[in-house]
């Protein structure tokens, strides 16, 4: 399997760049349309994922787009790139340092991801995996932690049985930062126990943690939704649903 760390850093880098030449721009928070997973897409949205596919495109990288924004970009190959341009764009236009560009390569769902990578555009800090080779941090080998930090990031809406209310006594400090690819880049690395996005208001969608699924995943994490049932989805980027990460099982079993 070909390494695309190096090709998925330049992409990145490139995105960093176009943001900060154009943070003073007033029209960066403007709503220029509806993305292909009904959300608003703004300014700075388009511009993130216009690097991608130019990227992409010139590059001729072996893959498929598909992107929260303009949908599927079929190019001929087996595999899909499934990417979030830009996860956080919130914080982003207001300057609040924790966004990323995520990116992942599958088939057509989650059981055929063979590579996920996220970059911190706030930084440049990358997260990369590759399956069966674990993931890595600025290419330094990281895995979940092995012991209780007691740290928890959750989204939680509305919820009809009691998972809300076990999830929100964990004993420890509870968190939500509005990045989902880069909250589940920190469970990977053992900042955290746990992350969750669960509830009628917070279902989560493929593009924004196909990526980090991959890296908590061989960074020896267990992702789950809310029956406890491996979490898959596939290519539709209007699909939600519930999902929960976590370091071991143990910690899944007390909430399931």
């Amino acid at each position: 399997m070909e390494n695309f760390h190096s090709k998925f850093s330049e992409i990145g880098s490139l995105i960093m760049e176009n943001l900060r030449s154009r943070e003073n721009q007033p029209l960066i928070k403007d709503v220029v349309g509806i993305g292909a997973d009904g959300t608003a897409t703004h300014h700075v949205d388009k511009i993130c994922e216009d690097v991608i596919i130019n990227y992409v495109q010139d590059k001729d990288l072996p893959f498929n787009i598909m992107s929260e924004e303009i949908g599927f970009l079929d190019r001929g190959y087996e595999e899909t790139m499934l990417t979030d341009p830009l996860d956080g764009t919130f914080n982003a236009e207001n300057r609040i340092p924790f966004y990323s560009v995520s990116m992942a390569t599958l088939v057509d769902d989650f059981y055929s991801l063979s590579r996920g990578f996220i970059m911190d555009l706030a930084n440049g800090d990358t997260f990369y995996a590759e399956k069966g080779k674990g993931s890595k941090f600025n290419n330094h080998t990281i895995t979940v932690s092995r012991t209780p930090v007691k740290g928890y990031i959750s989204s939680i809406g509305s919820c009809a049985d009691t998972l809300r209310k076990k999830i929100m006594d964990l004993p420890g400090r509870h968190r939500y930062f509005g990045c989902a690819s880069l909250e589940m880049a920190l469970l990977a690395k053992g900042s955290v126990d746990l992350v969750a996005y669960v509830g009628d208001r917070s279902y989560i969608r493929n593009v924004d943690v196909a990526a980090g699924v991959m890296i908590v995943r061989e960074a020896g994490g267990i992702v789950s939704d809310e029956l406890g049932n491996d979490f898959n989805m596939g290519l539709d980027v209007t699909v939600r649903k519930n999902m929960i990460a976590a370091r071991n099982r143990e910690i899944l079993g007390e909430l399931i």
